[in-house]
């Protein structure tokens, strides 16, 4: 499966997770609210900005994308962070393993968006041309 459209599922199944997640807040006292948000805005919403970024903006450039290797690693560290950050927010309070639990797949996750970022950056900007002397 392309890597595009990886993201698109993913993004499809967040945003069931997500909107489950927010039902069972109503029945219950769990405290998910950090974790919802993150799962559907993460998980949700950039997922699909992502797939969509490496679909079209290399097309919009008239370019291929830099590294669909890159687009790879980004989806799988993307994925890890957010399961990792849904499961250990609810409880970052209550132990400093949460805690640093927390710290450690959020920084994965930042690490995944800035690995987009660059992947999508020299897609989209053209090479500079090397001057022959």
């Amino acid at each position: 499966m392309e890597v595009p459209l990886k993201f698109a599922w993913a993004s499809l199944i967040y945003l069931m997770i997500g909107s489950t997640m927010g039902v069972v807040m109503v029945l219950t006292s769990l405290p998910l609210i950090p974790s919802h948000a993150h799962v559907l805005l993460i998980g949700f919403v950039s997922m699909m900005i992502f797939g969509v970024g490496y679909h079209l903006l290399p097309v919009f450039a008239g370019t291929d994308l830099y590294s669909l290797r890159l687009a790879e690693i980004q989806f799988w560290l993307q994925n890890i962070g957010l399961i990792g950050l849904a499961f250990t927010m609810p409880y970052r309070f209550t132990s400093n393993n949460y805690q640093l639990g927390t710290t450690i797949f959020g920084l994965v996750s930042l690490l995944a968006i800035y690995i987009f970022v660059y992947n999508v950056a020299r897609s989209i900007i053209p090479p500079k041309e090397i001057k022959k002397i």
